[in-house]
């Protein structure tokens, strides 16, 4: 997805979302759901960092 910051574009980049059913049921205000435990893949961090200007390393 092409998203744009004071003029400046970038690339955001969704991460991946595994739902993996539980086979548990709950009640919220009086309806039943199935549970499911949710695990995100983690993002990649960029090498290069830049704050104001000013290019920094972790």
């Amino acid at each position: 997805m092409q998203l744009s910051f004071l003029g400046k574009s970038y690339e955001a980049s969704t991460p991946a979302v595994d739902a993996i059913a539980t086979g548990e049921t709950a009640t919220f205000m009086g309806r039943p759901y199935a549970r499911k435990q949710f695990t995100v893949a983690q993002r990649p961090q960029p090498a290069d960092l830049t704050y104001r200007g000013i290019h920094y390393a972790r």
